[in-house]
């Protein structure tokens, strides 16, 4: 509709300019201006470094998503962002509770009885040395005693005092044993407590905090899912979690892009690829943050094409990278930005409209007004592109021109010199 109505308004344009007696009403006056050359494309807004989430490294059997914060959060350091379980982790937690007070009832067990053992030996050799101490008494009546009675005497000394040599070793050896099994308990009791702190250490894994500031957004990761037949297939891996879904051990839950270093990233066709430069500077305007704006450089372009088909047609496309100057808090990745590259910029020019150039005898030529006519000016272009183009030599920027040829009865003869 646009198109029909630019056509109408030129061609009656054309109709009253080319009206006997009546000057062409299709003019332009130049002015002295800036030549300002752009390429607009739209882009998608990313991090340039992306902090990858991932699950607990250590595997404890299955483990599942019991819940996390929904896509595009936006999360603080230290805010917790998913929470898995693993009931194989929570029953070895409680197996090793268990079994870390049987073997502390054990070990008051052993120590009762070993006290009880060592106090029964000890009673016994005080016991004994007391015998020898009566024994020891009776050595004064040895020396009246008969024969017989003597010998007795000194068998049963000899006796306490082997017996005395006995208990002594006996508890000796029985203290020693003793204290290895002590030792031997207190020691598989450090153990299950050091296993039990790995699984309650384990247990604190499953549930994921923020390490930085940013915004949830999905993981993906290229794997590859061995079949039963051995062949190898590759297939995009993570997604962001689900409550019930199953989580592997150290493959990404989720990635939280760093927003102090943002960049955007689109394609253009080749004939816009081939005008845009490295460092070339960008206005960027994000519409769905209020028409927020900021500046950027075009940060690198890939010299790979990639290629897309519409129908039978073939299009060839190139990515360009785009780097942000300031980030703001409402840029967040994944949003759509429009992107005005600028190509050249040159200052204090003279510039005409590209439809205001005609070509006569292999000569660029615009038709300046004077008075009613129109004289033929011979004149150099330099930079342009379909609606503008810089005036090298032959204007100086204070002309008004005709923006369509003039009839050939308003054109007089052409200007010999051309202005530098």
């Amino acid at each position: 509709m646009r198109i029909i109505s630019g056509i109408f308004i030129v061609a009656c344009l054309l109709t009253a300019s080319c009206s006997p007696g009546k000057t062409p009403l299709v003019i332009y006056e130049l002015a002295r201006q800036d030549y300002h050359e752009t390429i607009t494309a739209t882009g998608t807004i990313q991090s340039v470094n992306n902090l990858s989430i991932k699950g607990p490294q250590d595997y404890y059997g299955l483990m599942t998503v019991d819940w996390a914060l929904p896509e595009g959060s936006r999360v603080d350091a230290g805010d917790t962002i998913c929470q898995l379980k693993s009931d194989d982790l929570t029953r070895m937690l409680d197996d090793q509770v268990r079994n870390l007070e049987t073997l502390k009832a054990d070990l008051r067990r052993l120590e009762a009885d070993n006290a009880l053992n060592m106090a029964v030996l000890e009673a016994q050799l005080k016991e004994n040395q007391a015998g020898m101490a009566i024994n020891s008494l009776d050595s004064v009546q040895m020396q009246f005693a008969p024969p017989v009675r003597k010998k007795l005497m000194e068998l049963e000394l000899a006796k306490a005092r082997v017996l005395e040599r006995k208990l002594e070793r006996k508890f000796l050896a029985e203290k020693t044993i003793d204290e290895t099994e002590i030792r031997q308990m207190t020691s598989r009791i450090a153990q299950v407590e050091n296993r039990i702190k790995t699984l309650e250490e384990s247990v604190r894994g499953l549930t994921i905090v923020a390490p930085t500031a940013g915004i949830l957004t999905a993981s993906q990761l290229l794997g590859r899912i061995v079949m039963i037949t051995g062949n190898g297939v590759e297939t995009e891996l993570g997604g962001y979690p689900k409550p019930g879904a199953q989580i592997y051990p150290e493959l990404p839950l989720m990635s939280l892009p760093d927003l102090s270093e943002m960049e955007i990233q689109f394609n253009v066709q080749e004939v816009d690829f081939k005008r845009i430069e490295k460092g070339q500077p960008v206005a960027i305007q994000v519409d769905a943050a209020n028409k927020l704006q900021t500046t950027g450089t075009v940060k690198s372009k890939s010299l790979a094409p990639k290629t897309h088909y519409a129908g039978s047609v073939r299009y060839k496309y190139y990515e360009v990278v785009v780097g942000i100057d300031s980030c703001h808090t409402l840029m967040t990745p994944g949003t759509s930005a429009r992107c005005t590259i600028t190509i050249n910029h040159i200052r204090d020019t003279v510039v005409a409209p590209t439809m205001a150039i005609f070509e006569r005898d292999s000569q660029k030529i615009i038709y300046e007004s004077v008075g009613e006519k129109f004289r033929p000016v011979p004149v150099e272009i330099g930079l342009g592109n379909s609606s503008e183009t810089i005036i090298t030599k032959g204007l100086t920027g204070a002309e008004t021109i005709a923006l369509v040829e003039p009839p050939h009865n308003f054109i007089l003869k052409p200007k010999r010199v051309i202005h530098e």
